[in-house]
């Protein structure tokens, strides 16, 4: 079983419908492969999501925080919850598999925002998220 899994709520990833095989997809076709190619995403698996309205789960390569707030040297594998909400946005969460912490979350956005948001998570700056893809 995919670790990357027992980092999110165990509702949130237990019993797929079709209609979240079918949001899935959907999530997959609008991230891309480029943007899931920068992200050395793997493991992709339809999950209901956070809200029960289907999701994607994916692992990706991401440079973590430190608990000093600078950015880490050397990737890890992070869990990546894309969830639609019951208001038809989509949600991502990021987090450390390793630690189970929080890395990132963005909320409230339309399918078409994906991307720019997916690509957000992945950066060397200072910042959680890259500010040339994502202000707050």
């Amino acid at each position: 079983m995919n670790k990357a899994i027992f980092i999110y709520d165990q509702l949130a990833v237990c019993g797929p419908s079709e209609e979240h095989h079918t949001t899935a997809i959907q999530l997959r076709q609008a991230l891309g492969l480029g943007v899931l190619g920068s992200l050395g995403a793997s493991d992709l698996t339809a999950v209901p999501g956070t809200h029960q309205r289907g999701g994607l789960l994916l692992t990706a390569r991401v440079l973590p925080m430190t608990k000093r707030g600078t950015r880490g040297t050397r990737p890890r594998k992070m869990g990546i919850m894309i969830s639609l909400t019951p208001a038809d946005e989509v949600e991502i969460e990021a987090r450390e598999i390793a630690r189970g912490t929080q890395h990132a979350k963005i909320e409230g956005i339309g399918i078409e925002q994906l991307q720019r948001a997916a690509l957000a998570i992945d950066y060397d700056g200072s910042e959680v998220l890259n500010p040339r893809y994502w202000t707050n």
